[in-house]
């Protein structure tokens, strides 16, 4: 599967990006509107399906906590910051779409339980925040791209290209930011490689940031306090090919070598623990 990349020209290191990306994101904008909600055919989707739909939906809603984490831990780059309101926006309505679907099957998450979801994250580096995130939309977009070919339902179906597309927009943000750190200050490409690393460390297919444990005391991740989030884990693993994982650390790869000025043909060889603990040849 190819994933986007979209090219923006080079980024002078002292223009603030929000500007540029605003009226980017504006011109490819979708609203609830473009969604055919009528046309669903409610035949196509099995008990199956709708849990995992809504486990999906639940882990849309995590964005709050991550711009809480964003402008926390970015409160020194108010450019990215601003970018972070037009991201929660698009974000937040990833969510909304999900939850709008799930009501024709009288299965809409029930918001009053939402504080009992809410989770703190970890204060981190900013350098690795940024370059996990950009690892991680590219990798939601690649799930969105295949469950959008393989779901039976059409509105379902154009929900999950839609939200897709988005997520291949922000991993390009995150790429335009970490392009600018980097000609500002070239040391920050060792941080970015590194988290990029990890994450590609990836045996179980569904690595992202909102599934990494916080170092608080309640140790938990977003995905802990959402019921049934192990079935979609094991829909990740079934439905996400080695293919779609090699494509994904091509992309990085390509990413990492832009900003490096030299290629990079693969990952150094070396033991890197994932998230469970585990060492694997990277």
């Amino acid at each position: 599967m190819g994933l986007a990349q979209p090219k923006n020209g080079p980024v002078q290191q002292n223009a603030p990006l929000y500007d540029r990306i605003f009226r980017r994101l504006e011109r490819a904008r979708w609203s609830l509107a473009d969604i055919p909600f009528g046309e669903i055919d409610k035949g196509l989707l099995d008990d199956e399906t709708l849990t995992l739909l809504r486990v999906n939906c639940l882990m849309e809603l995590s964005s709050l906590y991550a711009t809480r984490m964003f402008l926390r831990d970015f409160r020194e780059n108010p450019d990215f910051c601003q970018f972070v309101s037009v991201w929660y926006y698009e974000e937040m309505k990833h969510y909304l779409v999900l939850r709008e679907y799930l009501k024709v099957y009288d299965l809409a998450p029930d918001v009053s339980s939402f504080p009992d979801l809410d989770t703190e994250i970890s204060p981190s580096p900013w350098p690795p925040t940024l370059a996990l995130h950009y690892c991680g939309e590219l990798r939601l977009g690649m799930w969105y791209q295949r469950w959008s070919r393989e779901t039976k339902e059409p509105v379902l179906s154009k929900i999950y290209n839609l939200i897709g597309n988005d997520e291949f927009r922000h991993a390009a943000c995150y790429e335009e930011f970490m392009e600018q750190a980097i000609a500002r200050d070239p040391d920050l490409l060792v941080d970015f490689m590194q988290a990029a690393k990890w994450m590609l460390v990836n045996p179980n297919r569904d690595k992202h940031p909102t599934t990494m444990k916080s170092a608080l005391e309640t140790g938990r991740s977003v995905v802990d306090g959402i019921e049934d989030y192990e079935a979609l884990q094991k829909h990740i693993q079934r439905s996400i090919s080695d293919e779609d994982e090699q494509n994904l650390r091509r992309q990085v790869l390509a990413t990492l070598s832009r900003l490096a000025a030299r290629e990079l043909e693969k990952r150094r060889r070396a033991r890197v623990r994932d998230d469970q603990g585990a060492v694997s040849p990277s």
